[in-house]
C-alpha cells in the first residue's frame, strides 16, 4: 500500500489527487446519464488513432452498455520514446484526444475521456526500460494496473478491454500485471487479438514508420479517412 501512495505521489498529487480525478470524471459520467450497468473501460495512447483501435471500440460497444474511452494524457514523449523507434514522430495529447473523438463520434454508447496523469499506458515507458530492463517495467506495470483497478472500482466499471499483440514482450509485461491485478478486484479484464494488415498488428507504431518511410498507401491502410486527411495535411502528403 505505501508503494502504491508513493508511486501516486510520484504521479500527481497523491491519493487526495487521484480520489479528487475520480469524483470529477464520476459527476461527469452521471452528468452525461451513461448507463454504467456493464461498463467496459478501454485505454489508448492512439499516437496517432488506427483501424485497430476502432476495431476495439467496437467490439466493447456491441457487448456494453457504455464504453469509456480513455486517452493517456501523460507526458508528451509518451509514443516514440514508448515504441522504442527511432521516427521522432509524436502527437501531442490535444490531437489524439480530437482524432479519437472524432472517429468514435458514431458509436451512440461510446464516451471519450482524458486520462488524467493517471491512467499510464506503456507507451509512457521512460527510454531506458528495454529489454534490460523488464524488470523495471515489470514493476511499473504492475503498480500501473492498481491505478486503474483504483479508478474502475471507484467508477463502479467492472470491466476493461485490452488488445494483445503476442509479439510484443512488453504489452505481455503490462497485460500480465493488468490479469493479475484485476483477478484480485473482481474486474472482468477481456483481451482481444489486436486487429492486422495482412501479416502485420496494426498499431500506431507501425503507423509512424510507415510516415517516416513515406509510405502513404500503408498510412491509408491502418487508419480511418478523418485520420488519413490529418496526416495528409499534417506531413503534406
Amino acid at each position: 500500500m505505501q508503494e502504491f501512495e508513493t508511486y501516486l505521489d510520484l504521479i500527481a498529487d497523491g491519493t487526495v489527487g487521484l480520489e479528487k480525478w475520480e469524483n470529477d470524471i464520476r459527476s461527469l459520467i452521471y452528468g452525461l446519464g451513461l448507463d454504467m450497468t456493464k461498463a467496459t473501460a478501454i485505454v489508448v495512447n492512439a499516437n496517432p488513432f488506427t483501424n485497430g483501435h476502432r476495431y476495439l471500440v467496437e467490439l466493447a460497444a456491441k457487448r456494453s452498455t457504455a464504453v469509456l474511452v480513455f486517452v493517456i494524457q501523460g507526458k508528451t514523449e509518451s509514443g516514440s520514446a514508448g515504441n522504442h523507434e527511432n521516427t521522432g514522430i509524436e502527437f501531442s495529447f490535444e490531437e489524439r484526444f480530437d482524432m479519437t473523438q472524432a472517429c468514435l463520434m458514431d458509436l451512440g454508447n461510446v464516451t471519450v475521456l482524458p486520462s488524467g496523469p493517471y491512467i499510464i499506458s506503456r507507451d509512457d515507458f521512460p527510454k531506458d526500460y528495454l529489454k534490460e530492463k523488464l524488470s523495471a517495467a515489470s514493476a511499473h506495470a504492475q503498480l500501473d494496473s492498481k491505478v486503474l483497478c483504483h479508478i474502475c472500482n471507484a467508477l463502479e466499471i467492472r470491466q476493461i478491454l485490452a488488445g494483445d499483440e503476442p509479439r510484443d514482450e512488453l504489452s505481455e509485461i503490462h497485460l500480465n500485471a493488468l490479469r493479475k491485478e484485476c483477478s484480485s478486484t473482481s474486474i472482468n479484464l477481456r483481451v482481444a487479438e489486436r486487429k492486422r494488415l495482412s501479416d502485420k498488428y496494426i498499431s500506431s507504431s507501425l503507423v509512424r514508420k510507415a510516415l517516416f518511410d513515406k509510405d502513404f498507401d500503408l498510412v491509408k491502410a491502418l487508419v480511418p479517412q478523418l485520420v488519413f486527411e490529418k496526416l495528409k495535411t499534417d506531413f503534406e502528403f
